[in-house]
């Protein structure tokens, strides 16, 4: 079954794309949160995995390719030593590591301390930063893992020359300041947003909808649905956006019609590009 994360591109590129990135994958990737992140992501189930980071070292020093990403799916604060980090670094001085943090991990910015040389996504921010990513690899442009981690952004996709075919988008936001800043955002893509107030019963005309939301109890649950609801007929796609979404929250939000599940703050870009593959839009570049 086709991901709604996956960009609808030509065979040749996806194995151009293929070809330019190895990734090797290391922790409990058939847990909950990794293995929805991982069933998001295109090609995952090709990569090869292994339990630990001492696996993970013992493969880098075999006659093998040597893997470009190593990705360390991290259930709990703690879970890896930075000291095993540095060695699997050692054993690999070339590939780049990124931690996708579980849901237990969501304090551990302000009450732990992070693994450093590694860029660091959360289990939800994994498959569309991946898809990004990619699409960026494809298009030989520089890849986010390759830009020196000395800032808490580094690694996001946040400079991208991305341009959609033009479009409508409705948000439907509590806050109109937050519909204003996104709509700003979103018209550098070359699409224009709409506001809509909660609640409102109004037939909708844009290609797509952004609903932006909490922590999805049971009220805003039927609130989604009823925004879905009025892009149904046209199959016109719906990202929500919630804060710390659970893999229940996702199972809830599709179950209400929401194409996607992102967490909030959102990278701009990615929000692109989940709305471009839920139009079979493939974004043009200006460089």
């Amino acid at each position: 079954m086709t991901s709604p994360l996956i960009f609808p591109v030509d065979a040749v590129r996806e194995q151009a794309a293929g070809e330019l990135v190895t990734v090797l994958a290391v922790g409990p990737w058939h847990e909950r949160e990794f293995a929805a992140a991982r069933a998001d992501a295109w090609e995952a189930d090709r990569w090869p995995t292994v339990e630990s980071l001492d696996a993970a070292i013992d493969r880098c020093q075999s006659p093998s390719t040597p893997p470009e990403l190593v990705l360390l799916a991290q259930p709990l604060p703690g879970y890896y030593r930075q000291q095993d980090v540095d060695r699997l670094q050692q054993a690999a001085p070339l590939a780049r590591i990124v931690v996708v943090a579980g849901t237990w991990c969501e304090g551990e910015l302000r009450t732990g301390t992070r693994l450093t040389g590694v860029l660091r996504l959360y289990w939800y921010e994994f498959a569309p930063w991946w898809q990004t990513a990619r699409e960026r690899a494809a298009a030989g442009l520089c890849p986010p893992w390759s830009v020196p981690f000395d800032t808490p952004q580094a690694g996001r996709c946040l400079d991208s020359a991305r341009k959609m075919r033009p479009a409508k988008v409705a948000i439907d936001a509590v806050d109109y300041s937050f519909f204003e800043s996104l709509s700003a955002a979103l018209g550098g893509y070359g699409l224009a947003a709409e506001w809509q107030a909660r609640g409102q019963s109004a037939r909708l005309e844009a290609a797509a909808g952004i609903w932006d939301g909490g922590q999805l109890d049971r009220r805003e649950v039927t609130q989604l649905a009823d925004f879905c609801r009025r892009f149904a007929a046209r199959e016109a796609p719906v990202v929500a956006l919630l804060d710390f979404p659970r893999v229940e929250h996702r199972e809830q939000a599709s179950a209400a019609g929401a194409a996607t599940v992102l967490g909030k703050p959102v990278v701009v870009e990615e929000l692109v590009g989940a709305l471009a593959a839920g139009l079979g839009d493939e974004p043009a570049r200006s460089v």
